[in-house]
């Protein structure tokens, strides 16, 4: 059995991932931050038909000097690793000129930083042919006007990405990431209607991707053993202009 973490997994874009490697034969590793109430949602879910195939851990992972402790907890489930999915995509909505030090801070902890250390640490313990996956941001790679922070720190994760190929591959260790645009989860589905709508017609698919076709891509990465180091943008055809 291979072994999987994977970050932001109790609900949206993480818990579709951690669920499709649960149906591929993963022991999966989910962690959240805050919501109780979703992981007792998703361990009731999950024991339906994968008890025994998981663990759920409860780690703010905007928290830099968690990284040693996380990792210890991790490797004491899974010695050796095949998948780390960061999924974290923490946001601050604050304009340009009301945007303060601290939650500049916190976003680039929680989006990259914390990331970044514990890729550093749990590298090590990847098996040959294992995979990183970064969830970045149709964000990253577009200009936009709100949310500053968060297209900052995903933009920076695909340059990551990118520049962490040299120094992974010599171990047989691919990394990539995937660049999603408008998916269908909780967050998106709480905008008022006019705004969907308005949102959907720059998309050329009129529609909002699911979790699901996130996870489904990332699987397909995980399987093309030639593909390392680059940004997929799954958007459905959006047009920003």
């Amino acid at each position: 059995m291979k072994y999987a973490f994977v970050t932001g997994s109790t609900k949206g874009i993480g818990k579709a991932i951690g669920i499709k490697l649960l149906q591929e034969d993963y022991f999966v590793i989910f962690n959240y931050a805050n919501s109780d109430d979703d992981a007792i949602l998703l361990e009731s879910e999950l024991d339906k038909e994968f008890s025994g195939q998981y663990k759920i851990l409860k780690h703010d992972l905007s928290d830099i000097n968690l990284v040693n402790e996380v990792s210890e907890k991790i490797l004491e489930i899974a010695p050796k690793l095949d998948l780390l999915v960061f999924n974290t995509g923490l946001t601050d909505r604050n304009t340009f000129g009301e945007i303060e030090e601290a939650d500049w801070i916190n976003v680039f902890n929680a989006n990259l930083n914390v990331p970044f250390f514990l890729m550093q640490s749990l590298s090590k313990h990847l098996n040959p042919k294992s995979n990183i996956i970064f969830i970045g941001s149709m964000l990253g790679n577009i200009p936009h006007s709100v949310s500053i922070s968060y297209g900052v720190t995903k933009s920076a994760i695909h340059t990551l990405v990118q520049n962490m190929v040299k120094f992974l591959s010599k171990d047989e260790i691919r990394i990539n990431a995937i660049a999603p645009g408008f998916v269908d989860t909780d967050w998106q589905k709480e905008k008022p209607d006019w705004l969907r709508e308005k949102i959907k017609a720059k998309i050329a698919l009129q529609r909002f991707a699911q979790p699901e076709e996130v996870a489904q891509l990332c699987y397909q990465i995980i399987q093309n053993e030639y593909l390392t180091g680059q940004i997929i943008q799954l958007d459905g055809g959006y047009n920003y202009e």
